[in-house]
């Protein structure tokens, strides 16, 4: 029997599937998220662990910055697709005339991708949020991202996101 293996992305992991998006604007939106995860949240979480534990020793601090870092590499594989969902549902709304998009956390895709988008463009100003809350602990977010900072840091990255984007159409 022929054992057929998919090739492995070194972008996107063990990946087996293509989305609409195709493989191109997949694996740039995900390389401009782990830039982010590793050049902005991540050294945000390390600060975070150095400003609560102070007094730990040398080797046990360090320990604990590679363990920031590691869970912030899983928190960006674990929302890399709500990441991209949200980038392009923001870009389709800048081309219909908005300047925002709406998410409301009682449908799971939305929370999802309000979560990876306030995490990951929010946190480090690279998009404003508001929250509101529409039911008791239900909220919708209305989420402004900074398109020209964004730009900014994924030509850090080496990636020209107006070619990336408007290759979707």
């Amino acid at each position: 029997m022929h054992n057929a293996r998919k090739p492995v992305s070194p972008i996107i992991g063990n990946s087996t599937e293509i989305d609409q998006e195709g493989p191109l604007v997949t694996d740039e939106l995900t390389k401009l998220l782990r830039y982010i995860a590793r050049n902005y949240t991540g050294p945000e979480e390390v600060k975070e662990v150095e400003r609560e534990s102070p007094t730990l020793p040398g080797e046990e601090l360090d320990d604990e910055r590679e363990r920031a870092l590691r869970a912030e590499e899983r928190r960006a594989d674990d929302l890399e697709d709500a990441f991209r969902s949200g980038l392009l549902r923001a870009h389709a709304a800048v081309k219909a005339g908005g300047d925002a998009i709406t998410l409301d956390d009682r449908d799971n895709e939305e929370n999802r991708i309000a979560d990876a988008l306030v995490h990951f463009l929010v946190g480090p100003g690279m998009a404003t949020s508001r929250t509101r809350e529409t039911t008791t602990m239900h909220y919708v977010y209305t989420i402004w991202i900074d398109w020209d900072r964004l730009k900014r840091v994924a030509r850090e990255a080496d990636l020209d996101l107006d070619r990336v984007l408007d290759r979707r159409g």
